[in-house]
């Protein structure tokens, strides 16, 4: 299970690219991603982002302006990683690639890779444009590249003039794995309670058929 997303931002100027995403034990993604600029080109084409058909009732798209930057605030709630992936067409801007963001699963375990590409950015503007990268796993953090802080978080937090490479991983079991075994556990209880009635059945009427015989 993949969702690869992707951020296109002409990179001319100034920008804040920052995310706040948190995976849940059921392999939904949650979170907060802001994108501003300080150039009126770059705040004209995030003016274009839209919501994705399919997902108006888990992802929200709001204005954002603060400190001369302008740009999108997209407030996503429970998406599935392939949800994640159409959530990442939607935001197409024509330019250069700095973000992408990708999660996978094998087995128990979920990795979280990515990059930030900032090289097109004069190094020395670390003061006006900020980017940083929150995750939260539901599970102790195994393995990342990143800044470990509290309750399972990793961040990363990427400079100008640069390409920041991100990767983290936490194990926790599969849902899918989980439902099939809730869902055996029923079908073995049901099929108990089947054979059961049907000894209780056969015992009653045997009873029954004594009875009568005397």
């Amino acid at each position: 299970m993949t969702a690869l997303f992707t951020m296109l931002f002409v990179l001319s100027g100034c920008l804040q690219l920052n995310a706040q995403m948190s995976v849940r034990k059921d392999d939904t993604v949650s979170g907060r991603i802001l994108i501003a600029a300080d150039q009126p080109a770059q705040a004209a084409a995030l003016d274009r982002l839209g919501t994705p058909s399919g997902l108006e009732q888990k992802v929200r798209i709001t204005p954002y302006s603060a400190d001369g930057f302008t740009g999108r605030e997209i407030y996503f709630t429970q998406l599935t990683f392939a949800e994640m992936d159409t959530l990442s067409l939607a935001v197409d801007i024509e330019g250069a690639r700095p973000y992408t963001m990708s999660f996978r699963r094998s087995g128990d375990t979920v990795s979280f890779s990515g990059s930030v590409d900032l090289s097109g950015m004069p190094a020395d503007s670390s003061e006006s444009a900020t980017t940083r990268v929150d995750l939260t796993f539901p599970n102790r953090i195994s393995e990342t590249n990143g800044t470990v802080g509290a309750g399972n978080t990793v961040s990363w937090t990427p400079s100008p003039g640069s390409i920041t490479r991100m990767q983290a991983s936490s194990s926790y079991p599969d849902p899918a794995a989980r439902g099939f075994a809730v869902w055996m556990i029923v079908g073995i209880g049901a099929a108990l309670l089947v054979a059961i009635g049907t000894v209780l059945a056969a015992r009653t009427s045997r009873a029954r058929a004594d009875h009568l015989a005397r």
